[in-house]
């Protein structure tokens, strides 16, 4: 009877994956290079299961691509290499490449950011054809890799907080010059900003206009957002308006 083979996954948790590019780094820099070369920067002896198995965690997380038949470092693994550890834009990277495999972008879309127990997680991948004895390495990979997200995911909540508290001093700015009298800035400018959205406030005469959108898209929900905004312009045309012969502005229909 033929080995049931388990689904897919990155044999490394990111952690381990980012130290093993980090190897590769060192030695090749960003250079192009065969596997052999890159699996005996690793410190196997040349390409065999194992070198082939780690090389090909490395491509899932996309910190190695190809480039024909050879592989080098991608630009997202250069940024998380060099970049202090403290950089904004290295832990969206980090979070990015968390969830690049096929696998755990799954894992994170049924459990959220909050890992389940082990138990939990083992049920939901035997159904999804995983074999018994190998269940187990998935679960324990996708757990540190979820500990370095949460690690890094702290300093989106400060980058959040610091763009939520630079919004509201810009429009308290705004507010105070159109409201020479002190009132209250209006409270639509105090909304939540999500780490996982983005969010745009163009200012006009009128006030301010405000947009926000998941920082992912897939084309498909691309193609609804244009959509969507289509026709939120012929909304918001209904709102202009226009002088009439008496000088009096009239709401367009």
């Amino acid at each position: 009877m033929a080995r049931v083979r388990s689904p897919n996954y990155p044999s490394l948790s990111l952690p381990s994956a980012i130290d093993a590019a980090r190897k590769i780094y060192d030695k090749e820099h960003t250079h192009k290079a065969d596997p052999e070369v890159m699996a005996k920067a690793l410190g196997y002896s040349g390409m065999n299961g194992a070198s082939a198995t780690a090389l090909s965690a490395l491509k899932k997380y996309g910190l190695l691509l190809d480039e024909g038949k050879q592989l080098k470092i991608s630009a997202d693994a250069l940024t998380i290499l060099v970049d202090p550890k403290d950089s904004v834009e290295r832990a969206k990277l980090i979070v990015k490449a968390a969830f690049s495999p096929q696998l755990f972008s799954d894992l994170n879309e049924q459990y959220g950011e909050t890992v389940p127990s082990d138990e939990n997680m083992r049920a939901y991948l035997l159904k999804r054809a995983f074999s018994p004895s190998t269940v187990d390495a998935p679960i324990r990979t996708y757990r540190e890799t979820m500990e370095l997200v949460s690690e890094v995911k702290k300093l989106y909540d400060q980058a959040a907080q610091e763009v939520q508290d630079n919004l509201l001093a810009s429009e308290q700015q705004r507010e105070s010059t159109r409201n020479p009298s002190g009132g209250a800035p209006s409270k639509q400018y105090q909304s939540n900003v999500n780490p996982s959205m983005r969010q745009d406030v163009f200012s006009i005469e009128e006030g301010a206009v405000t947009i926000e959108w998941p920082a992912a898209l897939s084309v498909e929900s691309l193609k609804d957002v244009e959509d969507w905004l289509t026709i939120v312009k012929r909304k918001i045309s209904r709102s202009v308006q226009k002088p009439e012969a008496n000088g009096k502005p009239e709401a367009e229909e």
